[in-house]
């Protein structure tokens, strides 16, 4: 779903784009200017958000999930902030037009939907309050991650397991 909705909004955003540039046909100038700019703005509030409110979701996201499978705790990292920070940029990276693929980030905001879901199920006393089956959840979602954006359940789980090949 949310890998969905995502799409939804960067889609949203380059048809913006196109909109504004369609608007100025009359003026080559004008064109050029909403041409460049509107990159610019959305790359701008992408690196200055995500900056200003979770510095820990720059990046891909992927060796920070393989530093915590090993053990390494790092502070702050799989927190509501860093989720909203992330989709947040990753959103506003990708509407802008820049080439870069969202498996990646996926990766890290399974794993943060993956923490904060066990954080609400453990209020209820659940088993992932014992941390080897903390370490479980996160590779898979880990695999999740990168499922959802491939729309392919059993190549993506198995694409997610290679790429956490060293912790299984």
């Amino acid at each position: 779903l949310l890998s969905w909705v995502v799409d939804i909004c960067i889609g949203i955003f380059l048809q913006a784009q196109k909109w504004i540039y369609d608007g100025l046909d009359s003026n080559v100038f004008l064109q050029y200017l909403a041409w460049v700019t509107y990159p610019v703005v959305l790359i701008t509030f992408s690196a200055g958000f995500t900056q200003i409110l979770a510095p820990q979701a720059v990046g891909s996201g992927i060796p920070e999930m393989k530093t915590i499978l090993r053990g390494v705790v790092l502070k702050e990292y799989l927190t509501f902030k860093t989720f909203v920070a992330k989709v947040i940029g990753l959103i506003c990276a990708l509407g802008s037009g820049m080439p870069l693929g969202k498996e990646s980030p996926f990766v890290h905001i399974a794993s943060l939907c993956a923490v904060q879901l066990s954080k609400f199920t453990s209020l209820f006393g659940g088993i992932y309050e014992n941390e080897s089956r903390n370490t479980e959840m996160l590779v898979a979602a880990c695999a999740v991650g990168l499922a959802c954006c491939f729309a392919s359940p059993v190549g993506g789980e198995f694409a997610g397991q290679i790429n956490c090949f060293d912790y299984c």
